[in-house]
């Protein structure tokens, strides 16, 4: 009997310590963030968008006063776009939503342990907007929209994290 409680014991202790890497069904649990690509180390403090929860970015080319004022199409268009985007602000904030302005073809977004960036097509319309979230649902709208469809873009975002083709 004495030597059948050591047998089981000596089993147990065997079973117990085997190589917990060995499983299949282990789980990693590290939270460390994946290496940071050297371009988006170089990117300015300032020029990331922090991703919190649902966020629409205003996008829009970077021009001099002397190129707006032989491009009147394109004033005429930026003015529009700030005019638009600033009327649906409160709609936007009370949606959850927050919002960004950003100058150029790419933006940079960032969770805590994720990067990555969203280009403007070469062949798109200068000004434009991007949703996102933290489940890093994109939409792309070009050209400019207004404040009422900004707001019920948003909406559609919040709930479904696409919009429908226009």
């Amino acid at each position: 009997m004495t030597r059948r409680i050591y047998l089981l014991t000596f089993a147990a202790l065997v079973v117990g310590c085997r190589n917990e890497s060995a499983t299949t069904d282990s789980v990693d649990t590290s939270t460390t963030a994946p290496p940071v690509s050297p371009e988006f180390a170089t990117v300015a403090d300032s020029e990331w968008v922090d991703v919190k929860g649902p966020t629409l970015i205003g996008f829009y080319p970077i021009r001099t006063n002397e190129q707006l004022e032989k491009d009147e199409g394109l004033a005429t268009a930026l003015d529009d776009f700030a005019y638009h985007i600033g009327t649906a602000m409160d709609s936007l904030y009370a949606q959850g939503f927050t919002v960004h302005y950003r100058g150029g073809d790419t933006v940079w977004l960032r969770m805590p342990l994720q990067r990555w960036r969203f280009v403007r097509d070469a062949d798109s319309a200068d000004v434009g907007y991007v949703m996102t979230d933290t489940t890093r649902n994109m939409a792309t709208m070009y050209g400019v929209r207004g404040y009422v469809d900004l707001i019920e873009y948003a909406r559609e975002f919040r709930t479904t994290g696409k919009l429908r083709p226009r």
